[in-house]
């Protein structure tokens, strides 16, 4: 996914910023991610003493396995298009470059363990089924 911030020179910076991981439920996670997003540009806008920055989200999503959880946040499918609709729709309405994290299903990475002990499904956080089918809408 693609978009410009207008006036943006080509210093361009990445902030991946996951409500997922961050614990946050679907209703509170656009906002942690608007705000992690905001706080960096700032942060970065800051050290760059007034030189024009481009700001990407390198990496944000939510996963599409309603199993995987992390402290509040729960994935699943209706979960995951609410962050796509509300978060990365509404990152592009304001001009704003990113990368959503992942585009396709990655069937072959192994099990993993998250932070709070608990399986953590790596392989279903893409937009996409491993197929190249859309799980849900992508247009904003």
């Amino acid at each position: 996914m693609v978009g410009r911030r207008a006036g943006s020179a080509d210093r361009g910076r990445l902030v991946n910023a996951f409500g997922f991981w961050q614990g946050q439920p679907i209703d509170n996670a656009t906002h942690t991610y608007f705000d992690d997003v905001m706080q960096a540009f700032t942060h970065i806008e800051s050290l760059a003493g007034g030189t024009p920055i481009e700001l990407w989200t390198g990496e944000t999503g939510w996963p599409t396995t309603p199993t995987v959880t992390y402290e509040g946040a729960t994935g699943g499918l209706q979960n995951a298009q609410t962050f796509w609709d509300q978060g990365v729709c509404g990152m592009l309405a304001w001009g704003y470059n990113m990368f959503f994290f992942e585009a396709f299903d990655e069937l072959w990475k192994p099990p993993s363990i998250g932070l709070n002990g608990v399986a953590a499904d790596e392989t279903h956080w893409g937009a996409m089924n491993a197929d190249r089918s859309t799980k849900f809408p992508l247009k904003c």
